[in-house]
């Protein structure tokens, strides 16, 4: 009996435990793709999702960048968008509450001495900070395939 009110109280304590580390766990994530629009081969909008935790102080930054490499022949082309707010009407334009899939789509163009795009694979990496006067977080994604097409 003594083994069996242990072994309730052991589970009670590892719940609570464990109840408490999921209630402190963050949210914020950050998805791309997996299409982007290629648009006269040098312009690439790329569909971004961003999840994000309410932060305490008044918002003053979102920002959203997106990198994307794609084999061309013998060389890698490769491009660079962001999508950014500072202080002021527009700022933030991310809802971070923990729960809105804030989709941003994000500009991209030929880094200096890239050459242009094709329809197929690419990689791309992409990572937001949001900001208030007190505090920031941010998140980045790994490297992932997406598909282009235009």
């Amino acid at each position: 009996m003594r083994f069996r009110l242990a072994g309730v109280i052991g589970l009670a304590v590892l719940l609570a435990t464990v109840s408490a580390s999921a209630a402190g766990a963050t949210t914020n994530t950050i998805t791309v793709g997996p299409k982007g629009q290629l648009t006269s081969r040098i312009l690439i909008s790329m569909p971004v999702t961003i999840v994000c935790d309410p932060l305490p102080g008044t918002p003053v930054q979102s920002n959203v960048t997106v990198n994307l490499q794609q084999a061309n022949g013998r060389q890698v082309s490769s491009a660079q968008g962001t999508a950014d707010t500072f202080s002021g009407a527009a700022a933030p334009f991310l809802t971070c509450d923990g729960v809105t899939q804030n989709t941003v789509v994000v500009q991209l163009t030929p880094n200096p001495g890239s050459g242009p795009f094709h329809g197929g694979g690419a990689i791309v990496t992409a990572d937001f900070v949001y900001g208030t006067d007190t505090n920031f977080e941010s998140s980045t994604t790994p490297v992932i395939t997406v598909s282009l097409h235009g």
